[in-house]
């Protein structure tokens, strides 16, 4: 097997792993209907090229020396390849391994967790600079990277005791959403405001909320990275959060999460940063996985 994405070996054969607690990577380049930028979907294989140039290395995190096996499926349809997608899912619970999904827009993160084993112990946290809870967006549109988790919440019958979003400040006030939001009555949530007035309160809250449960499902969208960082994303916003609150809010969450996509990454040929950004986070992801398993 070939070595990609930082240190991560190409598998052709989904049935061929059987190592135990391994790391799964799988790429879904898909955008639905759109209604701002863009060029989400070609950031898996963006993503891994940029990886090339990022030494896999920290002061106390070598990939290519860890116990764990990394193992990248390549990229995939989430319509045409469902089942290719339910396997990966059955292979990562047999062998007790973790998913990181490479997406596409956030309308990925339906296709993905509408697959995975799901019960009372298991909660869904979000880090979003939009609440993604619209009805329909745009208007008219019931299935898009808007709506994803409305669809998650009907489709699977999740409960707010079960929900968790981080990082909300910029939402859609024509939108059903900011009445979800306003009135807490879909899902717990935390405000990027609240979070830079006190980020120990709201670090606590979170530790709160994952004590509760057995297994997090996590989901990343790049727009919740302050756009200083991240400049060429679909939906940039300013006074999002910080690299450094990002990592902490990790910590808490990834010793739990079992699950984690990063979405609506995009990138101009001429501004690398956003890439290079998101390469550097999956890293972190990896690292913080590996004193955990």
């Amino acid at each position: 097997m070939k070595r990609t994405f930082l240190g991560f070996f190409t598998v052709e054969d989904i049935a061929s792993i059987d190592d135990k607690e391994s790391v799964f990577l799988l790429g879904i380049p898909f955008e639905r209907v759109k209604a701002t930028k863009r060029g989400s979907r070609k950031a898996p294989d963006a993503l891994r090229k940029q990886s090339i140039e990022f030494s896999g290395i920290s002061s106390d995190f070598n990939i290519t020396e860890q116990k764990a096996n990394y193992y990248d499926f390549g990229n995939f349809n989430p319509i045409k390849q469902r089942k290719e997608i339910i396997q990966i899912w059955e292979k990562a619970k047999k062998t007790n391994s973790k998913l990181l999904v490479l997406g596409g827009d956030h309308s990925i993160t339906y296709d993905t967790l509408i697959n995975a084993p799901w019960g009372k112990e298991v909660a869904l946290v979000w880090i979003d600079a939009h609440a993604d809870l619209a009805d329909e967006y745009p208007q008219g549109i019931f299935q898009s990277h808007g709506t994803v988790f409305t669809n998650l919440i009907a489709k699977l019958g999740l409960k707010k005791e079960q929900l968790l979003f981080i990082g909300g400040h910029a939402y859609t006030i024509t939108s059903s959403e900011y009445q979800k939001i306003k009135k807490n009555k879909t899902t717990n949530y935390i405000a990027t405001q609240d979070i830079l007035t006190n980020q120990n309160k709201s670090l606590e809250k979170i530790k709160e909320f994952v004590s509760k449960f057995k297994i997090i499902y996590l989901s990343i969208d790049a727009d919740a990275i302050d756009q200083a960082f991240v400049p060429t994303v679909a939906t940039m916003e300013p006074f999002g959060l910080t690299p450094s609150i990002i990592v902490d809010i990790l910590n808490i969450l990834l010793p739990k999460s079992h699950y984690v996509d990063f979405v609506e990454i995009s990138y101009e040929r001429t501004n690398k940063t956003a890439l290079n950004f998101g390469v550097g986070l999956i890293f972190r992801i990896l690292e913080i996985w590996s004193h955990t398993t």
